[in-house]
């Protein structure tokens, strides 16, 4: 199967399930290549969105997952890129990407004069605050609108996160180890003794 194939795939996986699953090995491939994109010169130059959406995308994934002390954040897993392939490979998911950018810029050009990259990083949360409080069901002045594409956004970010090598390093998962030998531990030893007793064993 071809690299294009299992992008495909996972993006219409992902619109199919409205933002469902996501196949950790098609995940993979998708990380993989878009980090052969990044180390190229020039680094990643996005394939479907464009430098405006791309930047858009890139910032709201690190307000969704911002670094900290355990790990980086979004962006440095590769999320905007992942984001970037998969619509590359899917129309319906670029245009719910395409109409959510153009929600963003409309909302803060109307509340603050900019479009969302430009403002700052307070009214930047301040938007996203109330997509929460519309998604929510409470009374967010239309934000109702951009709730599809920030739940969107805020799965794949999620998603791409901990699908990336630094997400599976944040959760400590180590994969299947092999064990020299197995020793049953002592407690364990104790509590079968002892109910054997119990038992008259």
């Amino acid at each position: 199967m071809t690299r294009r194939t299992v992008l495909r795939q996972l993006a219409i996986a992902i619109t199919a399930a409205g933002s469902g699953s996501v196949n950790l090995a098609a995940a993979r491939l998708v990380h993989t290549i878009a980090g052969e994109s990044r180390a190229q010169p020039g680094g990643y130059t996005p394939i479907q969105l464009t430098v405006h959406e791309f930047r858009t995308v890139s910032r709201l994934a690190e307000l969704i997952v911002p670094a900290d002390t355990r790990g980086g954040s979004a962006v440095d897993a590769g999320a905007p890129e992942f984001i970037d392939l998969l619509c590359s490979q899917n129309d319906q998911l670029t245009t719910i990407y395409q109409d959510g950018v153009r929600w963003l810029d409309a909302t803060a050009s109307n509340q603050f004069a900019s479009n969302f990259i430009d403002t700052s990083q307070e009214a930047q949360t301040s938007i996203l605050d109330g997509l929460v409080e519309a998604e929510r069901g409470g009374d967010s002045n239309n934000y109702r609108e951009g709730v599809r594409f920030f739940s969107w956004i805020r799965r794949m970010a999620v998603d791409a996160y901990y699908t990336s090598p630094i997400g599976i390093r944040d959760i400590g998962y180590q994969g299947n180890q092999v064990l020299s030998s197995y020793e049953t531990p002592s407690e364990i030893i104790d509590f079968v003794t002892r109910a054997g007793d119990d038992l008259g064993l």
